[in-house]
Parts: structure tokens; C-alpha cells; sequence
């Protein structure tokens, strides 16, 4: 009877400390970085490099567009000095709400809340937003993001 006892006492301590290598093994996997760890920059170069390389076979008419729209995504995002971001989100926007309409279906959702936002800053009317802030980048960024996806799929030929 003792030895059942102490054979059974010495199981539920095994099956406790398993469950709790179990339960700090899963709190540390879901608490560790997963990739969050990029800077702005190295997102901003990441995107844009990705836009390069999906840009090099453009369609002539589409080509002068996104020329225009990537030297302001770049003075957006603080590349050539700074100032108010707000005159080059405007041009941006429309450049952007050009060439929507001939983006595929699944990119124009995308597309319309970037020209939403991009308007925002066009229009906002309290201090000057400065070209280069952390955020303008992760929204060039974004943007960029998304013209390679058009580019890899569409092409803006629709």
C-alpha cells in the first residue's frame, strides 16, 4: 500500500513538472520576437528593394507613373531632405487614384485606403507632418509593399 501511495505521489510530481516545462516552454515561444525586431529603415529598404526588382519588366505606360511615384515615395520617406510632407502626399494620391483603375480587383481595396490616407495627410491642417517621421516611412513602405504585389500578378494592365 506504501508503495502504491509513493509510486503514485512520485507520478503526479513527474506529470506537474512536465506540465510546467510544458507551460513555460509555450510562454516563451509565444513572447519571443517573431521578425518584429526590423527597424524603419531596413523595412522602408526591404520594400523598396523588392519594388525594384518586381519593376523591371513595366509596360511603358504604366512606367512614367511609377517613376513619378517612386521619387515621391522616396522624398516622403526623407530620402533628399526634409519639409512638409503634406504637398507630396498629395501628388502621390493622385497619382495612386490613376492607376487604381487599372489595378487588378484585389489590389484597388488596398489601394483606395492608401489614397485615403495619403489625402489625409494632404489635407490635414495642424502642424507640418516632416518628411522622413517614422511613420511616413512605414507608409511608403506599405505602399511599395503594394505596387510589387500589383506588379507581380497584373501589372496594372486591367
Amino acid at each position: 500500500m506504501t508503495y502504491a501511495r509513493s509510486s503514485i505521489s512520485s507520478l503526479a510530481r513527474g506529470l506537474k513538472a512536465i506540465a510546467l516545462i510544458g507551460v513555460t516552454s509555450a510562454f516563451m515561444a509565444a513572447c519571443g520576437p517573431r521578425g518584429e525586431s526590423h527597424t524603419v529603415d531596413e523595412i522602408f529598404t526591404d520594400a523598396k528593394a523588392g519594388y525594384v526588382s518586381a519593376s523591371a519588366n513595366m509596360t511603358q505606360d504604366v512606367g512614367t507613373s511609377l517613376k513619378t511615384l517612386s521619387g515621391s515615395l522616396d522624398r516622403l520617406a526623407g530620402i533628399g531632405g526634409g519639409g512638409d510632407a503634406r504637398p507630396i502626399a498629395g501628388e502621390i494620391a493622385g497619382t495612386l487614384t490613376t492607376l487604381s483603375a487599372k489595378a487588378g480587383y484585389t489590389a484597388r481595396p488596398a489601394l483606395a485606403e492608401l489614397i485615403n490616407q495619403y489625402r489625409s495627410i494632404a489635407n490635414s491642417s495642424g502642424a507640418p507632418i516632416t518628411l522622413g517621421a517614422a511613420n511616413l516611412k512605414l507608409l511608403a513602405a506599405r505602399t511599395y509593399s503594394l505596387l510589387t504585389a500589383e506588379l507581380s500578378t497584373s501589372r496594372f494592365k486591367l
